[in-house]
């Protein structure tokens, strides 16, 4: 068995080394492939929680267990914020064969990713002005894997904090050049000045309204993982044309989505898995269309990257 510290993943795994493994993972997804991707989640006080997610599919080298925790109050102690682990079991024999300490890493890379892989498949071939909620490090990391994909002309920022607000900026300039960067003074004004909308806060009540949207806009929802977050109204669902999730089971659970879905069922009428999506190769976003991405997470993104990491500290040996 082996230990593979962040300082070694680093190394070995960058984001544009996923774009096409995850997308991969949310075929064999909604393919049939999985033979297992159940979560669990632990909340503690003061908004701190625990995500297991463990996620086998056939035809792959291994299975994996991921614990992430995330526990806020530690900003105040200078102890990370987010921690955690990626365990990989061999699986034709079930051997326990490696400990990736990747303190969040790697869930921080497999989100953008996903994120970015899905917002550039569904928003509008030519749309280039962009607005991301939240001034974390998922914040930063949609922004730059979104650019990877498609160039971003604008990007407009809103954040509680505004100090963390302009230190993103800063640090986002510092990684794309000629891009123009605006910090809006509230939600409302950055959902209005965008075509695509990204959210990536741990808010608990709605913070986008339907109202604030028009056509030809799309938002992907990054932030309300579990059963306590929420980041938009339900009317924003029943607004979308057309909605994409990453897990019709888990959306079901975690999420505003298990809300939409008990009050309006009929609302899957026009919703689509991401892998059903990139499988049919449909159509993105017309001019008149509203879309969503709705993500929790998925333990089959975390067995995706592993793997990856996997392949690389082999072959590097």
């Amino acid at each position: 068995m082996i230990t593979i510290e962040l300082d070694e993943i680093k190394k070995l795994v960058t984001l544009k080394d996923l774009f096409e493994p995850v997308r991969q993972s949310f075929i064999d997804y909604s393919s049939g492939k999985v033979i297992a991707s159940p979560v669990n989640l632990l909340h503690f006080g003061k908004n701190a929680d625990a995500h297991i997610k463990i996620a086998a599919i056939e035809g792959y080298d291994y299975f994996t267990i991921k614990v992430a925790t995330m526990f806020p109050q530690n900003s105040m102690k200078n102890v990370p914020v987010n921690n955690g682990a990626i365990f990989i079991f061999e699986a034709d024999t079930g051997a326990f064969t490696a400990t990736l300490i990747d303190k969040g890493y790697l869930t921080d890379l497999r989100t953008a990713v996903a994120g970015a892989t899905i917002t550039h498949e569904v928003a509008k071939k030519n749309a280039d002005t962009v607005s991301i909620i939240g001034t974390g490090f998922q914040a930063y990391y949609q922004v730059i894997a979104l650019h990877q994909l498609r160039p971003i002309k604008k990007l407009t920022i809103n954040g509680r904090n505004l100090v963390k607000a302009a230190e993103l900026k800063n640090k986002i300039e510092n990684a794309i050049l000629d891009i123009k960067i605006i910090v809006a003074s509230t939600i409302e004004e950055a959902v209005k000045s965008s075509e695509i909308i990204i959210t990536t806060t741990s808010s608990t009540t709605p913070i986008i309204m339907s109202k604030w949207l028009t056509y030809g806009q799309h938002i992907t929802a990054m932030g309300a993982d579990d059963t306590f977050k929420k980041e938009l109204d339900i009317e924003c669902f029943e607004k979308a044309n057309r909605i994409f999730i990453d897990s019709i089971e888990l959306n079901k659970k975690y999420g505003e989505f298990k809300d939409v879905f008990l009050q309006y069922p009929l609302i899957m009428n026009k919703a689509f898995e991401f892998g059903q999506f990139f499988s049919k190769d449909k159509n993105a976003n017309h001019e008149k269309e509203i879309t969503i991405a709705k993500l929790v997470g998925l333990g089959v993104q975390d067995l995706a990257a592993a793997t990856v990491v996997m392949s690389k500290y082999n072959f590097k040996k």
